[in-house]
C-alpha cells in the first residue's frame, strides 16, 4: 500500500502489490522478492506517485497568482512519462488565460512545465550511460534486464541521447 499526502492535506491510498507466494514453504528460490516482482512493485509505485504529483501540481497552477480565482478549463489530454520504472499516462490539463489578465494571454500547461521532454533525467542520464560504454543493442537489453521499462527504448533513441 502507497499513501499519497497532498499539499493540500488529502490523502489518497493505493494498492501497489499484494505480497505472498502461492507456493506453501521457503527456498533460497522464493526468499524475498524476485527481479520480476520488485519490477512490478517499483512502476506501480511510481505510477501512483508520478500521477498524484503531476494532478497536485496541476492544481497548484490552476489559481491565477493574480486575482487568486480558477483559470477555465480549456481541454484535457493523456500524457506519458518515460522513467527507468516504467511509462506512467497522467491527465494534462490545459487553462485558458485567467479573466483578470490583462497582458498575458497564453494557455497553460502545467505539465508541460514538470515533464518538457515527457522522459525523466534520469531516464535521459541512464540511456547515455550505458549507450556510451556499451554497443547500443546491449545497452538496450541490459536497461531491459535491471529496470521496468515497459516498451524498451529503440536503439535510435538510445544513440540520439547519448550524443
Amino acid at each position: 500500500m502507497v499513501e499519497v499526502f497532498g499539499a493540500v492535506g488529502a490523502k489518497q491510498v493505493h494498492e501497489v502489490d499484494a505480497g505472498g507466494s502461492a507456493t506453501p514453504g521457503c527456498s533460497a528460490a522464493t526468499l524475498g522478492l524476485s527481479l520480476a516482482e520488485a519490477k512490478a512493485i517499483l512502476a506501480g509505485l511510481q505510477r501512483h506517485l508520478v500521477q498524484a504529483q503531476a494532478e497536485e501540481h496541476c492544481q497548484v497552477r490552476r489559481r491565477c497568482p493574480r486575482c487568486g480565482g480558477q483559470r477555465p478549463l480549456k481541454d484535457q489530454r493523456p500524457r506519458q512519462l518515460r522513467s527507468l520504472f516504467g511509462t506512467v499516462e497522467v491527465r494534462a490539463p490545459r487553462f485558458e488565460p485567467c479573466r483578470c489578465g490583462v497582458s498575458l494571454r497564453t494557455i497553460l500547461s502545467p505539465v508541460k512545465e514538470i515533464m518538457p521532454d515527457r522522459c525523466t533525467p534520469e531516464y535521459e542520464r541512464m540511456l547515455a550511460e550505458f549507450g556510451a560504454l556499451l554497443p547500443y543493442r546491449s545497452a538496450r537489453t541490459l536497461l531491459g534486464t535491471f529496470f521496468y521499462l515497459g516498451d524498451l527504448p529503440t536503439i535510435d533513441s538510445i544513440q540520439r541521447r547519448t550524443l
